[in-house]
């Protein structure tokens, strides 16, 4: 669901305008308790930007990353699982062929994610989403730096940046 946009007045938060307002009647219940939180919503030029500057980054890549990183999309979630912006799965195998069978099966249900095994364990990770809801302000502009310097170290060729 899409967050409100609301003024506080001193004494209540009221809808910014009428259409905001017919929202809240869609969504609420008159006298029922609702908890409010504070979402610090980042600018759509700062989320223009980065897709733009990971746009320009990824055409310039050096032509042996083109089959690792066939499209920008590949380039920024694996650089999101890099620097830390991630969620990890473990499974822990009987053997080390099993791992590598199970590796196998789960490699292909999502070309975004990073399966790694050793020996009997497979680690999957799968990155963070970036959008509105998903990531505060702070953290996406954390993770937007982290991301465009980790890909920028592949154009560069600085291989101690891009193995951070």
């Amino acid at each position: 669901m899409q967050p409100l946009p609301f003024i506080w007045t001193g004494d209540s938060f009221q809808p910014v305008n009428r259409h905001w307002a017919r929202k809240c009647d869609e969504r609420f219940v008159v006298g029922q308790s609702y908890t409010l939180d504070e979402i610090h919503v980042r600018s759509t030029a700062t989320h223009a930007h980065y897709f733009a500057t990971l746009h320009d980054i990824w055409q310039s890549l050096p032509e042996h990353l083109s089959e690792q990183f066939p499209t920008e999309e590949h380039l920024r979630k694996y650089a999101l699982i890099k620097k830390g912006y991630c969620t990890m799965q473990q499974h822990v195998c009987k053997s080390k062929a099993e791992a590598e069978r199970l590796a196998a099966v789960i490699k292909p249900y999502d070309g975004y994610q990073l399966v790694i095994t050793d020996e009997n364990i497979v680690t999957v990770f799968h990155a963070t989403s970036q959008d509105y809801r998903s990531m505060d302000k702070r953290t996406f502009a954390e993770s937007k730096e982290k991301v465009l310097d980790w890909c920028m170290s592949l154009v560069s060729g600085d291989r101690e940046g891009a193995a951070a």
